[in-house]
């Protein structure tokens, strides 16, 4: 009789132990990327403490007796914190997919006239240090792209890509010259030096430009471009999401067409010129 109780009380003890275990161990692989998670899992830690010392305290069961009941309030103490982890998960991640949706759908609006809602006012620094706006670049055509230097490969690409579609414009009989400006949507590292010597790897008539948090995030409305800054694994090397997308602004300083990723240099070019030509066929 001695010896079943012993052997109750050690597999009771087991089970505690291995179902928090278990469990903990689940909601941590389950939240680990997520800031969220370190607090979700001290909570689940103190939980599953305070449902150890509750079954503790209870009357040692009696030979025979089910576990059932002890299993089924553990379980369920746990789970209910890790179902409100994951609640607050989804609900962080929802907000970030819809506010990247209403950012592409802003992009394709269009005003009665036929107008799309993109471009505006900007006031930024340029790699020298000095002021630009919108206004200097009225009577230009301009080519405008929204990154950043950290960006380990979409950036590179697409700036490799506009200086090939510069290229092919250039080589294009009576095409009037296009002036590439790379943003920054990341202004906590990218520095006008920093930026100046990041654009040496792309076309020379690269323009870049950045500024104080609130001027950045004022030129991205205009443009309706989102951007969110990742967690920072340490050192200071978080990864901005941002829209992947290349602007067409015409002479008035107006959009005229925008070149996603899966666009390729030469049909972009080829688009340009079709713009071009129907811009200054509208103004004769």
């Amino acid at each position: 009789m001695y010896s079943a109780s012993v052997r109750n009380a050690n597999l009771i003890h087991f089970t505690r132990r291995s179902l928090c275990h278990n469990n903990l161990a689940t909601v941590s692989r389950t939240f680990t990327p997520l800031r969220t998670t370190s607090r979700c899992t001290r909570h689940v830690t103190r939980t599953s403490v305070a449902t150890s010392r509750v079954l503790s305290s209870a009357p040692p069961l009696k030979e025979g007796k089910s576990l059932l009941p002890y299993v089924l309030l553990s379980l369920g103490v746990i789970s209910a914190f890790a179902g409100g982890a994951k609640l607050v998960a989804d609900y962080k991640a929802e907000l970030m997919k819809e506010e990247k949706k209403k950012s592409c759908a802003e992009q394709g609006k269009t005003e009665k006239k036929g107008k799309a809602l993109i471009g505006g006012p900007f006031n930024l620094v340029d790699t020298e240090g000095n002021k630009v706006t919108n206004l200097d670049f009225l009577g230009k055509w301009v080519l405008v792209y929204f990154g950043f230097t950290f960006c380990p490969d979409v950036c590179p690409e697409e700036l490799e890509k506009i200086g090939d579609m510069l290229t092919i414009m250039d080589n294009t009989p009576r095409a009037p010259k296009i002036t590439p400006i790379f943003i920054s949507v990341d202004p906590k590292r990218d520095t006008p030096e920093l930026i100046k010597l990041y654009l040496e790897d792309f076309h020379p008539e690269f323009i870049g430009l950045t500024g104080t948090m609130e001027q950045v995030k004022r030129a991205t409305k205009q443009y309706r471009v989102y951007y969110s800054e990742g967690p920072d694994p340490g050192n200071n090397e978080y990864i901005v999401d941002h829209s992947i997308v290349t602007f067409l602004m015409d002479p008035r300083g107006e959009f005229s067409q925008n070149f996603g990723p899966n666009t390729t240099a030469e049909a972009a070019a080829e688009k340009i010129a079709e713009k071009m030509n129907d811009f200054y066929t509208a103004t004769e």
